[in-house]
């Protein structure tokens, strides 16, 4: 299984956080319960909330890895429920900013068992044999419950197989690739990779400009591979070149080579002396010194 997180303009909008998490089994009981991945965005984000998808990302993991004896499945519904209570004391507590603002994706893979949630306004495709398949539609009419409160409901559940791949996509980020017909041009390509990915956004580099949000692909290859988080930014798209590589280079090793000047070794040394000479004790053992060496030579 290989894991592929695109982060578009991340810095454009300061009250837009997203994010992606990863978490995998740490010991022979968290492999009963497989791997573990969410995506997220909060929308009009307060900036007490800068780290409220990583609060609740790392909840979910710890609340979830704890249920060692249950199959993933049940272990995930019986979580969800515990993220609704989380969520329900911080809207208590008065801070219900988030409420209507935040889209969260949880997905749980153990083996080809495919688990997972999401409520807001992310779009969860899966592509099998050059089929595009809307995976996510049974939970799009679900939405946030305000009396009780109830954020996560329902848990879809099916069976991947291998080289399928699972596209978590945000609002503008699914919009985009919809727009620009990416997906249609994605389920063609014989086998998914990076290179082939990034060529296919190098082509829409300035659209892309105007995107934010995450792209988060998994691949159900042999190869496993968690992936690091890319930033993807017009400046990103650029095309390696050569001559730019060695121009900066010499560039930098020039600005730290300066002249050689004596002045800037001795200089050191100099004022070492000096401060010797000035210590009254010092002189006297070098006076000492001096008239034992003078009669050595002339009583010799």
């Amino acid at each position: 299984m290989r894991i592929f997180q695109f982060y578009f303009n991340p810095k454009a909008k300061e009250d837009l956080i997203f994010d992606s998490f990863c978490f995998e089994p740490e010991n022979i009981y968290e492999k009963r319960l497989g791997s573990l991945y969410m995506v997220g965005v909060l929308k009009n984000a307060l900036p007490k909330n800068y780290n409220f998808l990583e609060k609740i990302a790392n909840f979910t993991r710890e609340k979830f890895y704890k249920k060692t004896l249950s199959k993933p499945e049940k272990a995930l519904r019986e979580t969800l429920k515990e993220i609704n209570e989380f969520l329900k004391k911080i809207a208590k507590s008065g801070d219900v900013s988030w409420l209507g603002n935040l889209s969260f994706a949880i997905l749980n893979i153990k083996n080809f068992d495919l688990n997972f949630t999401k409520v807001g306004e992310i779009k969860i495709y899966l592509i099998r044999g050059g089929k595009i398949i809307d995976i996510d539609k049974r939970l799009r009419l679900q939405d946030i419950e305000p009396y009780p409160l109830k954020i996560f409901g329902n848990v879809i559940t099916g069976k991947l197989i291998e080289n399928d791949l699972i596209f978590v996509l945000t609002k503008e980020v699914f919009e985009f690739f919809q727009n620009q017909n990416l997906i249609q041009r994605l389920k063609d390509l014989s086998f998914f990779n990076e290179k082939e990915f990034k060529k296919i956004l190098n082509e829409k580099k300035e659209a892309l400009s105007e995107v934010r949000g995450i792209a988060f692909i998994i691949s159900l290859s042999k190869e496993i591979s968690k992936g690091k988080k890319e930033i993807v930014e017009s400046k990103i798209l650029k095309e390696f070149s050569i001559k730019e590589f060695f121009s900066s280079l010499l560039k930098a090793e020039s600005k730290k080579l300066k002249p050689f000047s004596f002045s800037e070794i001795f200089s050191p040394i100099k004022e070492k002396i000096l401060i010797l000479f000035k210590n009254k004790k010092f002189l006297l053992i070098l006076t000492f010194v001096l008239i034992l060496a003078l009669g050595y030579l002339l009583f010799r």
